[in-house]
């Protein structure tokens, strides 16, 4: 089974070299020894920020049999309601839909 970090170092590179700029919050390791996301505002917002003008895309990154948590649910329900935004739920199984979308 492809590990989620992984996936999305895939679809990274992919993006990069289909032209696309790239933007991902990469947890850091605190003193206490705890993986924590540096943000301020709301939790659960997508993996990956993906712009090619004219368009943007916001995407979550899951492994199979991943689970959205509600605040990522929260999220992509509020983003799909946005104008001119594109946004996703990715995974592995998406990797022909993903270049797909990518190659647009």
């Amino acid at each position: 089974m492809q590990r989620e970090k992984d996936f999305q170092q895939a679809v990274i590179d992919l993006a990069r070299f289909m032209g696309w700029r790239v933007y991902h919050t990469r947890p850091a390791l605190t003193r206490r020894g705890r993986w924590l996301t540096p943000i301020q505002g709301d939790a659960g917002f997508p993996d990956l920020v993906l712009c090619r003008p004219p368009r943007l895309i916001l995407a979550e990154l899951k492994r199979v049999g991943g689970k959205l948590s509600p605040a990522q649910r929260g999220w992509l329900d509020a983003l799909q309601k946005c104008a001119g935004v594109e946004c996703y739920l990715w995974t592995p199984s998406d990797w022909e839909a993903i270049i797909d979308t990518l190659r647009r």
